[in-house]
């Protein structure tokens, strides 16, 4: 399977590459609402061909969730769309407070944190 070319959003540039992995990387967008939520799960429920994926959420980028935003993506977060999820932050400081929230979830699949996009990568091909 070749890596198709990225479907843009106006919050994310998403695609998957020949691993079969999903790539969400956020763009510096600004607010992000619910409907940008239901776009990008719209595009990703495209991509997944009706079975759960590995996903990698690049956050990095300048962007807030609003708060029907934040409700709309916890509502339409599922085990039926993702396998596993590796979201890569910008920094030590979000990695380590990720971390320590996420002890606190509880996510029906895996889910890591990184701050290097190839160890994300990786860590998902150890999923396959």
């Amino acid at each position: 399977m070749s890596a198709a070319a990225p479907i843009e959003t106006r919050i994310a540039s998403i695609f998957k590459n020949e691993d079969g992995i999903v790539f969400i990387r956020m763009k510096d967008c600004g607010k992000v609402d619910e409907f940008d939520v239901t776009d990008a799960n719209l595009v990703l429920k495209h991509l997944s061909e009706g079975k759960p994926m590995l996903k990698l959420l690049d956050t990095r980028a300048n962007w807030h969730m609003d708060k029907m935003a934040k409700v709309r993506a916890k509502n339409q977060d599922s085990i039926a769309t993702t396998k596993a999820r590796a979201v890569v932050v910008s920094n030590k400081i979000k990695l380590t407070l990720f971390a320590f929230l996420k002890s606190f979830s509880k996510k029906k699949y895996p889910q890591q944190f990184f701050t290097d996009e190839n160890e994300a990568v990786a860590w998902l091909k150890t999923l396959i």
